[in-house]
């Protein structure tokens, strides 16, 4: 994990306020980036300085087990809306565990695009992303974390998700398990 820069006037006008790079190798750390961000909405919002559902929308090539357990960590922690596009295929082993995140957690929409999308996104809250390297499902990637990113940065993301959402198709828990797979 490298963090290109923290809170500096002179970066800060032009992404956000925090930019944090991480390398493939980088899963865990990755993780507890997410984590300590949905820490900090949940804590904002008991405090009563963010008001309204916090959401979390998220667009994937496969719902695999690292974004599982970012989705899980924030349906414990106040997310009421969560949207997930990806792509036609899971692996063959995650197919039990996200019927399971469905069935247990119904306000969470989870819907795929006939196609996979290569450029993998979340936004939390309108207010923070994690943006992936485009890649294809075989490659390694790196990722981009940015705090407090700037209105139009995260609008560009919000926009590509609402198109998305045009071709996506909702499934359901039932459907998890006749989807196509990968196998590992």
């Amino acid at each position: 994990m490298k963090y290109l820069y923290r809170p500096d006037p002179h970066y800060s006008e032009h992404y956000g306020d925090e930019i944090v790079l991480f390398h493939s190798e980088d899963r865990y750390e990755r993780e507890i980036w997410g984590f300590n961000l949905i820490d900090s909405l949940e804590d904002l919002k008991n405090r009563g300085e963010l008001t309204g559902n916090l959401e979390l929308k998220v667009i994937v090539g496969e719902f695999n087990e690292d974004t599982q357990e970012i989705i899980k960590y924030a349906v414990n922690h106040q997310f009421e809306l969560i949207v997930i596009i990806g792509g036609p295929r899971v692996y063959c082993e995650d197919r039990r565990d996200i019927y399971t995140i469905l069935d247990k957690y119904k306000h969470i929409k989870y819907l795929i695009l006939p196609k996979r999308p290569t450029k993998h996104f979340m936004i939390f809250n309108k207010n923070h992303l994690f943006i992936e390297r485009p890649h294809r499902h075989y490659e390694i990637r790196d990722t981009v974390g940015i705090k407090n990113a700037k209105h139009e940065l995260v609008e560009i993301y919000d926009d590509v998700f609402i198109k998305m959402l045009k071709y996506a198709k909702p499934v359901t828990k039932e459907d998890i398990l006749k989807i196509k797979c990968y196998k590992s």
